[in-house]
């Protein structure tokens, strides 16, 4: 109970930190405009056959790789400074304990990423609130963005897949990506943690998990098995046997696995490592 606890309140620590972080602001802020920019020519299609969509925009946000960089770029920018050891942070490391402040560091990555893509779908449903109407079904707009050519002469940049309309339910869509996203977000949050960790530079960590993003656009044979970051579009997953995409349960099996190596990795570090204040991102 304790080890819960007072984890609990490590992780608390770093979120009431983010009213005066910087760069927690500026991540919420190009999100913000990122959705915006990648979802009004929804509206404008609307607007132009005087019709409303359903709220199931999420699913269809990152499909294109080049966007879906920008999207998860600004995540690193908030796991950046990793570990997140600052001033007051070994004085809290010596209340708590190790354990118990190593647990509410990775709890902080596993929560904030979850915020982080909860944050996304609640934006894409607000800045498109006067385009939609309440539907459980996928609806005209994005069935007919979807099966013809109307997207294109709109100059749409953001493709609509018809796999994804015709395998899934919104709900069904929305919850998938939710769920591949978060995993991502944690798994190229614990990766900046753990080489921040290890090399007590906060650049290292960076760039390794950007080696991840720019390993998803490569030209790579069969990419789609061996790059996480590819996994967050239900494009690039195999349903029923019908492609050669790797199934829903490679795809989470694997995760599992390299989550739960880099956690294993991630306490390791913390036990041994000495642990440096290094100045504010």
């Amino acid at each position: 109970m304790r080890l819960f606890k007072t984890s609990g309140i490590v992780c608390a620590q770093n979120f009431r930190k983010w009213a005066v972080n910087y760069r927690v602001w500026l991540s919420g802020i190009v999100l913000v405009l990122l959705t915006h920019s990648y979802t009004k020519y929804f509206g404008e299609f609307c607007r132009s056959y005087n019709i409303k969509m359903s709220p199931w925009i999420f699913p269809f946000l990152y499909n294109n790789w080049y966007v879906k960089i920008l999207f998860l770029a600004p995540l690193l920018l908030i796991f950046c400074d990793a570990p997140f050891v600052d001033d007051n942070q070994p004085y809290v490391m010596i209340r708590s304990g190790r354990k118990c402040w190593s647990v509410g560091q990775i709890a902080y990555i596993v929560i904030a990423s979850a915020v982080y893509f909860i944050f996304l779908f609640v934006i894409s449903l607000l800045i498109n609130l006067p385009h939609i109407e309440l539907s459980w079904e996928w609806g005209k707009v994005f069935g007919t963005l979807a099966n013809t050519d109307a997207a294109r002469a709109m100059g749409v940049l953001n493709t609509v897949s018809s796999r994804t309309l015709y395998y899934f339910s919104p709900a069904q869509a929305v919850g998938f990506t939710f769920l591949l996203s978060w995993l991502c977000g944690i798994f190229l949050g614990i990766i900046v943690y753990v080489v921040n960790a290890l090399t007590n530079k906060r650049n290292l960590g960076v760039l390794s998990a950007a080696f991840f993003l720019i390993l998803s656009i490569s030209k790579l044979p069969n990419l789609d098995w061996y790059s996480p970051v590819c996994w967050t579009s239900l494009d690039n997953i195999d349903i029923g046997g019908l492609s050669s995409n790797p199934s829903i349960t490679y795809v989470l099996g694997v995760y599992t696995v390299l989550i739960g190596l880099l956690l294993v990795s991630a306490f390791a570090v913390n036990q041994k490592q000495a642990i440096h204040v290094l100045p504010p991102v």
